[in-house]
């Protein structure tokens, strides 16, 4: 019997098969639209392959693999189709976070640094502006309330500026609802890694060594919206 997998999640791309036969299986993986590799595996009892193979197709439903009929009915990926930066291109960025990779910062953001790299050096620095702006709207008291530290009322300014990271790293529908009602601003949770992705991108399309800084109209750092 065989199994068909496939991976298209995030920035991957991936098929991976077994199949069995009797005490024998056969495992072929791969990119999608390539040949794969291949390798077999025998045992001494095909109860010992069956039981091995459903340990293995476990694994990799929880990698993110997902069982279908044939490699044929898998869906065409779609690829990235450029559009000069705005809001709309801003936040399909942002949902292309791997989230499946959640402790690795590096991997979560890797799909989004891939199409950044992938675009100009003006849209890099448009990202930038826009997530400043992002940043800059819920810089203020209403949402700081439940962040301060309810002994002294002590609010970390670079705490505060790394939860509003994580509301717009998290995506559209949540910052808009955090925008609009600011005593939802979830406790406990940070995103220091979203600061940097721009000014890394740009480093890595202008293939410069030196460190990078995009200055931008807007400043996110905590206490910047002075009417916030």
């Amino acid at each position: 019997m065989k199994r068909n997998f496939v991976n298209q999640q995030a920035d991957s791309n991936k098929f991976w098969i077994i199949e069995q036969f009797d005490n024998r299986y056969t495992v072929t993986w791969g990119k999608m639209g390539a040949k794969g590799r291949t390798k077999d595996k025998e045992y001494d009892s095909s109860e010992e392959c069956s039981k091995e193979i459903e340990k293995l197709v476990k694994s990799k439903i929880k990698g993110g693999y997902t069982e279908i009929s044939d490699l044929e009915s898998a869906p065409t990926k779609a690829e990235f189709e450029y559009r000069p930066m705005d809001e709309n291109v801003f936040w399909e960025i942002i949902a292309s976070f791997n989230w499946r990779k959640l402790g690795d910062d590096d991997a979560v953001m890797r799909p989004a640094m891939k199409i950044l790299v992938s675009m100009s050096l003006e849209d890099i620095e448009q990202f930038a502006e826009i997530l400043a702006k992002k940043l800059y709207n819920i810089d203020g008291e209403a949402w700081a309330k439940n962040q301060m530290d309810e002994d002294n009322g002590y609010l970390s300014p670079d705490y505060f500026l790394y939860a509003r990271c994580c509301i717009v790293a998290n995506g559209k529908a949540l910052y808009e609802r955090i925008l609009a009602n600011p005593s939802e601003m979830p406790i406990n949770l940070d995103f220091e890694a979203l600061l940097y992705l721009a000014e890394e991108a740009y480093q890595k399309k202008s293939k410069s060594e030196d460190e990078c800084y995009i200055d931008t109209e807007y400043c996110y750092e905590t206490g910047a919206n002075e009417e916030g």
